[in-house]
């Protein structure tokens, strides 16, 4: 069997190495050539994925799902941790293990959390109960396996199966707990469709790209009735009196020209089909929006802030950006955070800022629109006698306009 035929694409689509027609003439190909068949789809046709999915790779493997979580988790890395007391905590956070940075750490954790619907932090201890000694492992939540009646889980770590109690690790969830097995439910499960179709113009793409310099010539069509051999084997004399065919002369004249290996002559009239010829025509972009804008929207991606969002204003793209903060960076970072406090207390009390980011500046114009027009519209009210100056006082206080002190 041939490539394809051994490949899913191969299997939905067909494959056909016979023969070709061309004007009349059969050619014999000797590459593959797709044919659509719509009638006999091949594998399964589920619209969903099923829980065993190894949901890391379908992340890892499409273009559209690895950039939308690729950027969630580059954003959520550069969330910054403080503690007032400088806490242990806060030094673990910022050095998680032996081998990993801070942003590292994080932007692995977002991103199991965030495809596969939940993950694990392993608290390797090298002296136990010793917090100093402690690493924090990110563990992979497709090649995991927990054991509810053990209580433990196990798990891929440095090339070797590890298992420890579940009392040893902490575990994270995008949207839910799945309660039989203590995992989580990813956000793609339903979006099966849209990625194998995402994946199927790519390797279409490849094809037509791939194809792009192939040419297949064949002879031309002689009208019907017509004996004559229209080809260059014709003798023709030349100097000295010799004879040569047509074909041989313009070969020769090409030789001096040192044209030789760039122009063949053919013998007969032939047709050539360019198989590129039509793929400027195939916007494979265009093919693919509709699929990759259902997936950018499962995760709270505006048009704006995608590539097809190429009209957006860049006032569109901050509001866009802050709501991607708002539905996604900020939960995530509150979860983590939250759940390591309760996990280590007593080692300090992490708190989040994200006074850096260059969107919190949209955050901080509409606190000082918003403070403008309370202080303004209670103003009227002290001014026309409707309020005392100490009730006016208590709603800035209450409005966080105001200090008490």
């Amino acid at each position: 069997m041939g490539f394809w035929e051994n490949t899913s694409i191969g299997k939905y689509f067909g494959t056909n190495k016979k023969t070709l027609t061309v004007n009349g003439q059969v050619i014999n190909m000797e590459s593959d050539v797709l044919t659509l068949d719509a009638f006999s789809m091949g594998g399964s046709t589920s619209t969903f994925y099923n829980e065993n999915t190894d949901f890391i790779k379908v992340y890892e493997d499409n273009f559209i799902v690895n950039s939308i979580i690729s950027k969630i988790s580059s954003k959520f890395s550069s969330v910054k941790f403080l503690d007032e007391k400088n806490s242990r905590l806060l030094d673990k956070i910022n050095n998680p293990n032996n081998y990993q940075s801070k942003d590292e750490f994080l932007k692995e954790f977002s991103s199991f959390v965030l495809a596969a619907g939940f993950t694990a932090i392993w608290k390797k201890y090298i002296s136990f109960g010793n917090f100093q000694t402690m690493e924090l492992i990110n563990i992979n939540p497709s090649k995991c396996h927990i054991d509810l009646k053990k209580e433990s889980i196990s798990f891929e770590y440095k090339g070797n199966t590890e298992s420890v109690l579940l009392t040893e690790v902490i575990l994270f969830y995008d949207t839910r707990q799945n309660n039989t097995n203590k995992k989580g439910y990813s956000r793609l499960i339903p979006y099966k469709s849209q990625i194998d179709n995402i994946n199927l113009v790519q390797k279409a793409k490849n094809i037509q790209v791939q194809n792009s310099g192939t040419t297949i010539v064949s002879p031309k069509q002689v009208s019907a009735g017509s004996n004559i051999d229209e080809g260059l084997n014709t003798p023709v004399p030349v100097m000295g009196g010799n004879l040569i065919t047509q074909k041989q002369e313009m070969e020769d004249k090409l030789n001096n020209r040192g044209l030789s290996n760039r122009i063949i002559v053919s013998s007969k009239g032939l047709d050539a089909i360019n198989l590129s010829e039509k793929l400027n025509n195939i916007d494979f972009n265009k093919i693919v929006e509709p699929d990759a804008m259902v997936l950018y929207d499962a995760y709270n991606f505006d048009k704006e802030l995608t590539p097809f969002g190429k009209d957006s204003t860049y006032d569109n793209k901050g509001e866009s950006e802050l709501k991607l903060y708002e539905s996604e960076i900020f939960p995530l970072a509150n979860n983590f955070i939250n759940s390591l406090n309760a996990e280590f207390e007593g080692k300090g009390k992490l708190d989040l800022s994200y006074d850096h980011v260059g969107v919190m500046s949209i955050v901080k114009n509409r606190i000082i629109d918003t403070n403008e027009k309370i202080i303004n519209q209670y103003k009227i009210l002290l001014e026309n006698e409707s309020i005392t100056k100490e009730e006016y006082k208590k709603i800035l206080i209450e409005n966080k306009i105001l200090n008490e002190n």
